[in-house]
């Protein structure tokens, strides 16, 4: 009986996105999600920051899921990164294209490696 309550208790809850925006948009009742919808997306934006120059590690990890939800453009999931900006009033295109040009100036050209005429001679 005890299992029972516990695993009922313990089940997630399943929401729609239409059934959590509702009708006119994020409620009064619904200060506390939108506060971790907040907390969400300053997390991607600290992780693009701190994790910037992982080489690799979870630092990197941490860097590689930030990008991958940036660039995501579905709206299935409810915390994605297009229905977080929709609900903060936040036009998402410009929110993601402001964040990846950021990125992207960071990220350092690929040097390829030349050998010189003579080097190739040798061999």
């Amino acid at each position: 009986m005890y299992d029972d309550f516990l695993a009922r208790i313990l089940e997630p809850d399943i929401f729609l996105p239409s059934q959590f925006y509702g009708a006119g948009g994020l409620s009064r009742k619904l200060e506390g999600e939108k506060r971790l919808m907040i907390a969400i997306l300053k997390d991607a934006v600290e992780c693009l920051e701190k994790y910037r120059d992982a080489g690799n590690g979870l630092g990197r990890i941490q860097y590689q899921n930030a990008i991958e939800w940036v660039e995501d453009t579905g709206t299935e999931w409810l915390f994605s990164f297009t229905n977080i900006c929709d609900l903060l009033g936040f036009d998402p295109h410009y929110m993601r294209e402001e964040l990846l040009k950021r990125e992207n100036r960071y990220i350092k050209p690929a040097r390829s490696r030349t050998v010189s005429l003579a080097a190739m001679m040798e061999q």
